[in-house]
């Protein structure tokens, strides 16, 4: 059962994954574990769905650290580590993609930047 039709019985409207997130990184719950409790096929699918509600504007908090995890935080020290975590892997790939476009730019002698 894929995320678009878990269903609430009293309700009988889709569920948001925001519903079955603890509060508190040290309660995040394993993607593995998630995907598994809310019908999720693949982990994939699960993390494509957290992102959908991440653009609608849930913050849903995740983890590498202590077998990571999916969470909701209500502290903003924890929200403000999250921020710190996602500007860093921004700036990463950011670097990334510069060196691979610089690459390819002097493999074909474009300038494509």
């Amino acid at each position: 059962m894929a995320f678009g039709v878990l269903m609430s019985e009293r309700e009988r409207e889709p569920m948001k994954i925001t519903d079955y997130l603890p509060t508190g990184k040290e309660n995040a719950i394993p993607s593995k574990e998630l995907a598994a409790r809310l019908g999720f096929d693949t982990v994939r699918e699960l993390q494509r769905a957290v992102e959908r509600e991440r653009q609608s504007g849930a913050v849903i908090l995740s983890t590498c650290s202590d077998g990571g995890g999916y969470y909701l935080s209500d502290d903003p020290l924890e929200i403000a580590a999250f921020i710190r975590t996602l500007n860093t892997r921004a700036s990463n790939t950011l670097r990334s993609l510069e060196s691979a476009r610089a690459a390819l730019d002097e493999l074909t002698g474009q300038d494509r930047r």
